[in-house]
C-alpha cells in the first residue's frame, strides 16, 4: 500500500506537467522499453515517431531504456512512467503483479482498442491472463509458441561436407560440425576463435522446460502437472553436459560464464542459440550466409506468451482519459505497420530503406527492409520487446536481393502462425504463481538469486569440474534458502487453479 501511495502521489506531478495545456501542446506518454544502453540515434528516431502519434492521437512518447535491476529500483523508489516492457526474466511480471504495479486490462481493451484486440485469437489472450483474471499486460504478437535454435555458419558446413539437420535432437550431434568450425577458424583467425563464443550462458538451453517462474527455477516438465525445479528436466541437464564436453575440447570460449551477452561479437562466425521460427534469416544480421537447427518446439505455454510483454501503469486507472489514451497508443503500435517499422529500425531513408523482393523471372514478390550501416551501428532495439512483431516488414540484405544467398521469405509469419494452431497446448496455461500472497518469498527468492549468481552460468557454460556434481551442490543450496517450500506452495496453488478450471 505505501507502494501505491507513493506512486500515486508521484504520478499527481507527472500528471500536472503532461495535462492539455493548449492545442500546440501534446500529451507525454512514457514507455519503458528494453535495456540499457538506449541506441545512438534514439531521439531522431523517437521525433519520427512522434510525428505520427501527434497527428493521430495528439500525444508524444518518450522510450526509456533500463536495465531490469534499473527499472526494479526505479518501481521500487516510486517513479512512474506509463508503459512498461515485462516478462519473466526482465522487470518481472509475477511479482508486478503481485505488488498491484499493473493495472487490469481485462474488459478494457475489448471496449476501448477492439482493433488491438482483434490482433491475437482469444486462447493467446486467454494465456496473458493472471490466476485471478486478470489481464495485467498485452502480449507481444510474436513467437509466442516458443521454438528454438542453433544458427550455423552455412558455408563452413558446405564446404567440410557436413550436412546439418533441420531438427536436432540433442545438442551432441552438432559436435562433427562444431570440429570442422574450430579447424576453419585455426585456418582463418578472421572467423573467431570458438565455435561456441558465448556471454554469460547460451540463450534459451532451458526454454524447452514448462517454467511457472524463472527466479526460483520452477515448473513443470511440459505435459505434466507436477511442479519440480529446472534441473529435473532432463534436456535441459543433457545441455549442460554437452557444453562441459564440448568446453573440455577446446571449443567454447573459456571466459563465457564471466561475460554479458553484449561482449560477443555477433560478425564472427561462432553458431548461436536463438529462438525464432521457421524461415527466419539471420544472414543480414550476421552478415554470412547462416542456416538454422532446431532443437525445441514449438509448444503454447503461459511462459511462452508471457515471455513478452507490455504492462500499464496501475495509476492509469484513476485517470481514465490517460489510460484510454495509453491504450490508444498501443493499439497503433500494434496495427500500424509506418509506425512499427520506424520503432523497429528506426528512419527510413536513414537507417533502412524499403526494397523490392523478386522470383526469379524479376516479378515483385513484395517488399523488405535493408538496413544501413548507420542503421545497424546507431539504433537496433529489442524488437521483440515493442510491440507486434508480426507486422514489421521482412529484413533482407543485398546478399538476400541478389541470389548470392537464398531470399527472404515474406509470408513467414503466416506459416509460423498456422503452426501455432496445431502446437500441443501445456497443461498448467493459464497458471500463474502468486510468490507474494498468501506467503511472502521475497527473502527466499533475494537468497536463490544469489546462489544463481554463484553457480548458474559455470554450469551452463561447462565451466565446472563434474556437471552433475555442480548441479546437486546447487540445487541443495537452494533447498536450503526454501526452494521445496516456494515449490509446494506453487504446487497448492496450480492444484487449486486446475481443479476450479
Amino acid at each position: 500500500m505505501k507502494k501505491l501511495v507513493s506512486i500515486l502521489l508521484t504520478l499527481m506531478l507527472v500528471f500536472g506537467l503532461c495535462s492539455f495545456a493548449s492545442a500546440d501542446d501534446y500529451v507525454k506518454l512514457t514507455w519503458v522499453n528494453g535495456n540499457s544502453p538506449a541506441p545512438i540515434d534514439n531521439d531522431m528516431v523517437l521525433e519520427e515517431l512522434n510525428k505520427i502519434t501527434r497527428e493521430k492521437l495528439g500525444c508524444e512518447v518518450e522510450i526509456i531504456y533500463m536495465s531490469s535491476d534499473e527499472v526494479t529500483t526505479s518501481i521500487q523508489a516510486g517513479e512512474v512512467y506509463d508503459m512498461y516492457f515485462t516478462c519473466s526474466w526482465y522487470n518481472n511480471f509475477n511479482v508486478n503483479v503481485s505488488n498491484g504495479i499493473f493495472a487490469n486490462l481485462w474488459g478494457k481493451i475489448q471496449e476501448v482498442t477492439p482493433d488491438l484486440w482483434a490482433t491475437m485469437p482469444e486462447n493467446i489472450w486467454n494465456l496473458a491472463r493472471s490466476t485471478d483474471g486478470g489481464l495485467y499486460a498485452i502480449p507481444v504478437k510474436k513467437d509466442y509458441a516458443p521454438m528454438n535454435f542453433i544458427v550455423y555458419d552455412a558455408q563452413i558446413a558446405k564446404d567440410a561436407g557436413i550436412e546439418v539437420p533441420e531438427a536436432i535432437d540433442s545438442w551432441d550431434e552438432l559436435t562433427p560440425y562444431l570440429q570442422a568450425v574450430k579447424a576453419a577458424m585455426d585456418a582463418n583467425p578472421e572467423l573467431g576463435q570458438y565455435p561456441v563464443n558465448v556471454g554469460g550462458s547460451p540463450a534459451g538451453m532451458d526454454s524447452s522446460f514448462d517454467f511457472i517462474d524463472r527466479t526460483p527455477l520452477i515448473g513443470v516438465n511440459f505435459g505434466t502437472t507436477e511442479v519440480v525445479n529446472v534441473f529435473q528436466h532432463e534436456p535441459f541437464v543433457e545441455r549442460c553436459r554437452t557444453m562441459k564436453k564440448w568446453r573440455d575440447m577446446g571449443l567454447v570460449n573459456p571466459d563465457a560464464a564471466t561475460l554479458t551477452e553484449d561482449a560477443i561479437s555477433g560478425k564472427l562466425h561462432q553458431i548461436g542459440f536463438v529462438q525464432a521460427w521457421n524461415d527466419y534469416d539471420y544472414t543480414p544480421s550476421r552478415g554470412f550466409w547462416v542456416e538454422m537447427t532446431k532443437y525445441s518446439g514449438p509448444f503454447v505455454n503461459t511462459d511462452g506468451v508471457q515471455g513478452a510483454m507490455t504492462g500499464l501503469s496501475v495509476t492509469l486507472e484513476d485517470n481514465p482519459e490517460r489510460f484510454d489514451l495509453v491504450l490508444k497508443y498501443q493499439e497503433l503500435v500494434n496495427t500500424n505497420k509506418e509506425y512499427r517499422d520506424i520503432l523497429a529500425y528506426g528512419v527510413p531513408g536513414v537507417h533502412f530503406n524499403y526494397r523490392d523482393v523478386t522470383d526469379d523471372a524479376g516479378n515483385v514478390l513484395g517488399q523488405c527492409v535493408v538496413r544501413t550501416e548507420l542503421g545497424s551501428s546507431n539504433y537496433s532495439p529489442w524488437r521483440f520487446s515493442q510491440g507486434n512483431y508480426a507486422i514489421n516488414s521482412v529484413e533482407g540484405s543485398e546478399q538476400t536481393l541478389d541470389g548470392t544467398y537464398p531470399k527472404p521469405v515474406l509470408d513467414q509469419w503466416d506459416k509460423y502462425f498456422a503452426e501455432c494452431e496445431t502446437a500441443p497446448e501445456s497443461k498448467i496455461s493459464g497458471f500463474t504463481f502468486n510468490s507474494i500472497e498468501p506467503i511472502d518469498f521475497t527473502s527466499q527468492y533475494a537468497e536463490i538469486s544469489a546462489i544463481k549468481d554463484e553457480y548458474l552460468n559455470n554450469i551452463k557454460c561447462g565451466s565446472v569440474e563434474d556437471t552433475d556434481a555442480a548441479i546437486a551442490e546447487m540445487v541443495a543450496k537452494m533447498e536450503a534458502a526454501g526452494l521445496n517450500d516456494i515449490i509446494a506452495e506453487a504446487q497448492r496453488q496450480l492444484d487449486e487453479f486446475l481443479a476450479n478450471k
